[in-house]
Parts: structure tokens; sequence; C-alpha cells
């Protein structure tokens, strides 16, 4: 049994990894893009690659936690907690990109997008913090 817990730890290190490359991917367009119109687009395309990053790692967390027994360790119930808080995030970025995209206001695109920065560094930091802490 503990081979079992091993490989699913092992495939849940290995589904979480790529939570790393959307928010690195979108900031650096975030960074380095012109134009409001490229920017609102690669936040777009990322989207769905990143909603999936996010549902398989939850999956693969909540199996391992099941194969614990559902117990409460501060390590779980924070993985947890940041795992919220970036989807809730995302949704919220999401809905409020559906709103600027159609917005003409320089301004209130521009701090659209200072918030999308901040919330994906967050969601980098979280994320890096989260891997190196249980590695």
């Amino acid at each position: 049994m503990e081979f079992v817990g091993e490989q699913l730890l092992f495939i849940h290190l290995f589904l979480s990894f790529p939570l790393l490359l959307p928010p690195l991917w979108n900031l650096f367009c975030l960074f380095t893009k012109e134009s409001h119109t490229q920017r609102l687009r690669s936040l777009a395309v990322t989207a769905p690659a990143y909603y999936t990053f996010l549902s398989a790692s939850l999956f693969s967390g909540l199996v391992i936690w099941a194969m614990l027994g559902l117990i409460m360790d501060f390590k779980i119930l924070t993985m947890l907690a940041l795992w919220l808080v970036c989807f809730g995030l995302e949704i919220l970025r999401h809905k409020r990109q559906k709103l600027i995209k159609v917005e003409a206001d320089i301004s209130k695109r521009e701090a659209f997008f200072r918030w999308a920065k901040l919330k994906y560094s967050l969601d980098l930091s979280f994320f890096a913090i989260l891997l190196l802490w249980v590695i």
C-alpha cells in the first residue's frame, strides 16, 4: 500500500508542476505585448489549459487525501485553501475580462491588466511555494 501512495504522490506532483506554466506565460504576455487585444487574446487562450491543470491537480490531491482517510493536516488544508483562492481569482479574472473586452476606457483596461499581473504573480508564488514545500 505504501508503493501506491508514493506513486499517487508522484502523479500529483507531476500534474501540479504544469500549474506554473500558465501564470508564467500570462505574465510574459502581459509584460511584453503592447496591444490590449493581444494581451486579452493570450489570456483567453491559456485559460482552458489553466482550468485543466487546476482540475487535474485537485483531483489527484483529493484521491491522495481520501487514501489518507481525509485527515485534517496543515499541509493539505493549506494546499486546498490556496487552490480555492487561485481558482476563485481565475474565475473573477475571467468575468472581468469579458467586461473589459468591450470597454473603451483605456484607464479601466490598464487597471485590469495591473490586477491580472498581480493575480498571476500571486498564483505563481503560491504554486512555487507549495511545490518547494512538498518536495
